[in-house]
């Protein structure tokens, strides 16, 4: 159990309001420039690197803001220290399904790992804790994104069980849940079931916009995968939803549309500058971000501009999992995340670095 916060730091909103709607209608928002966060990226490795924090690497990298004015990461598959001086780590370290990160607004400090149970034995944040890597629960829960909604912190939680893959790719989404945490001592209250049908897994990425929760989710575990949209309004994201059809919007989820094709596993969309923004890798494991445009949220998203290569990604090892982070971008940019990761187990404990995530700065201009 955690203690809460007492430290409250003042809220930071970014703002990417470089022209209004009606700008925004002549002059489409460009990317003309994506570099990357050293400077970000080096904060998480020295977090990883440091004593008595616990996380050492993890997956996942979702952000949001608290009620507390801290800003919460989460995280998916953690690693936990200590970490040698070579980035190696004892195969016997703890790990677990799911875990958080605190930090301040601006991210310049990375304050806390959040973990229950003992530093020496953490466990999951949601759902069971596997024994290690190699030996998987009969089920766990993956964090999607997360959210504060009616006062509590909302987290989109994706069952996954065993298979008979050859690993790493030996899992298969089961189902999705919604956790209702405590903001500030993130006890986990409840777990409610999320809408599965159609075979759409609700939660890759929460908006707040106009009233309403944007509720994104990815549809497909093939060679393509599809955005789909649901909505709910401020306040009751564990009520009913409403799902986007061909021809407006249903309770039903079955009836939901696809939106667009080849989307990642996960991806950001961020209202920004009159436009909608939505950033993320091709569907399967690839080394390029690719960004298209929309002026409302349920699309339609057009462009699909490369904007970013990852250097990572080859020689066993790939990259996932787009995220954006407006809550710590500045005027005029916005900062997204990805994923990597190896396909051998071992090579993470030879450099656990391998498994922390990468940043990027997306420069935008009229």
């Amino acid at each position: 159990m955690f203690r809460r916060t007492m430290a409250l730091c003042a809220a930071v909103t970014a703002s990417f309001a470089v022209a209004g709607p009606a700008a925004a209608a002549d002059r489409p928002l460009r990317i003309v420039g994506a570099t990357a966060d050293t400077a970000l990226t080096q904060r998480w490795q020295d977090f990883g690197r440091r004593s008595g924090v616990g996380w050492a690497a993890a997956d996942g990298t979702y952000s949001t803001r608290l009620p507390s004015g801290l800003d919460v990461w989460l995280f998916n598959d953690t690693f936990f220290g200590p970490v040698r001086p070579d980035d190696s780590l004892a195969e016997s370290s703890p790990f677990t399904h799911n875990s958080a990160v605190l930090s301040t607004p601006d991210a310049k400090h990375l304050l806390t790992t959040i973990a229950p149970g003992p530093r020496a034995h953490p466990r999951s944040l949601v759902g069971p804790t596997p024994v290690s890597p190699g030996e998987p629960n009969d089920y766990w829960y993956w964090n999607g994104d997360g959210i504060v909604d009616g006062g509590k912190l909302r987290v989109i939680e994706f069952e996954q069980q065993p298979t008979d893959d050859p690993p790493p790719f030996n899992f298969a989404w089961t189902g999705t849940k919604l956790a209702t945490l405590d903001p500030y001592t993130f006890r986990l209250e409840k777990l409610t079931d999320v809408p599965a049908a159609g075979g759409v897994q609700w939660g890759t990425e929460l908006m707040r916009d106009g009233g309403w929760t944007w509720i994104y989710g990815v549809e497909g575990d093939g060679p393509t995968k599809y955005l789909h949209l649901a909505r709910a309004p401020i306040g009751r994201l564990d009520g009913p939803w409403q799902f986007r059809t061909d021809q407006g919007w249903s309770a039903d989820p079955a009836s939901s549309a696809r939106l667009l094709g080849n989307v990642g596993s996960s991806f950001g969309v961020t209202p920004v500058g009159g436009e909608y923004l939505l950033t993320t890798f091709d569907s399967g494991l690839t080394d390029t971000i690719h960004a298209y445009h929309a002026h409302t949220p349920d699309g339609p998203f057009t462009g699909g501009e490369t904007v970013y290569t990852a250097p990572e990604a080859g020689n066993g090892r790939y990259t996932y999992n787009v995220a954006a982070h407006p809550e710590i971008s500045r005027p005029g940019e916005l900062v997204i995340s990805y994923n990597t990761n190896s396909e051998q187990l071992s090579d993470l404990y030879a450099d656990i670095d391998r498994n922390r995530p990468r940043f990027v700065d997306l420069k935008l201009a009229r």
